[in-house]
């Protein structure tokens, strides 16, 4: 399946801002599930992108616009050729809890397993973490219950939290967006000893009736790493699904700092009116 992107966030700024600096994870990686076959990313004013790849091989393009200006837009194109990520035939369970200490000694899994800037391994989401988890012995098992407790506990509410958000907040509230529901999770698993990490990306919203929630911008979900032979697999709480072909990865990370699509710093400006535009469409293949 192909899917194409158009991502178009526009911040417009009470008084003019300067020293502009800003570093944008919008380019997808071409990984066993996806080939992003097209890239495209524009910046107004216009100013040069540079490029690179961040400790966790996200690629990164970082442009400074030093100058007065009133309106900065980003504009990302892309297309990418998805293949299923899970056979839901056949489901990953069958990796134990008792494994898990081995992944404390393999370097991709090392930096999943720690508190971050936006997740605490507190106590309170231990004792939750538990509970869920019950009796289950199968990592997978657990996993897939965290996701539905969040599902089913949760309440989404774009209005409640922002990309300040830490997960102790939401922990208690109970209310937020995706980022939010995929920070609570990264706190339940790591405090397990599961590998989590932050994804984000966007997703096809091709279903019938009920909208699925977070279509209208960029999204986030979980990985977990399971086993050498499985990999990392992708969960999502926001909509309380295994990801599958209709999603597409754009960065990851410890939690959101490490794979914000847009995050930047400026002078000046005052109040900031910000407008973001989203849509996934599948190319049909004549």
């Amino acid at each position: 399946m192909k899917l194409r992107v158009h991502h178009r966030t526009e911040y417009v700024y009470e008084n003019p801002v300067t020293q502009s600096v800003n570093e944008l994870r919008l380019q997808p990686p071409s990984t066993k599930a996806q080939v992003c076959l097209s890239s495209f990313i524009s910046v107004l004013p216009p100013t040069r992108l540079l490029h690179y790849h961040d400790l966790f091989r996200n690629t990164v393009h970082r442009f400074e616009i030093p100058e007065a200006h009133g309106r900065l837009v980003v504009e990302s194109r892309c297309t990418v050729e998805k293949h299923a990520e899970v056979d839901f035939k056949d489901l990953p369970y069958g990796s134990s809890h008792d494994d898990l200490p081995y992944c404390r000694r393999l370097l991709e899994c090392h930096e999943f397993l720690q508190g971050s800037f936006f997740v605490e391994l507190s106590p309170e989401v231990w004792r939750q973490a538990i509970d869920v988890r019950d009796e289950s012995t199968d990592v997978f098992q657990t996993a897939y219950a965290i996701m539905q407790h969040i599902f089913e506990n949760y309440q989404y509410d774009a209005g409640a939290t922002n990309v300040s958000t830490h997960a102790n907040e939401v922990f208690v509230s109970r209310k937020g967006v995706c980022q939010d529901f995929a920070h609570v999770m990264l706190g339940m698993c790591r405090s397990l000893g599961i590998p989590a990490r932050y994804v984000s990306g966007y997703f096809l919203d091709n279903t019938r009736g009920s909208q699925m929630r977070g279509s209208d911008a960029s999204h986030a979900w979980v990985e977990v790493y399971l086993t050498a032979q499985n990999g990392w697999v992708g969960l999502d709480p926001t909509n309380n699904q295994v990801v599958d072909d209709r999603y597409i990865k754009l960065a990851s990370g410890r939690d959101y700092r490490d794979a914000a699509p847009i995050e930047g710093t400026y002078w000046g400006g005052g109040g900031t009116r910000l407008r973001v535009l989203v849509t996934v469409d599948q190319i049909t293949m004549g």
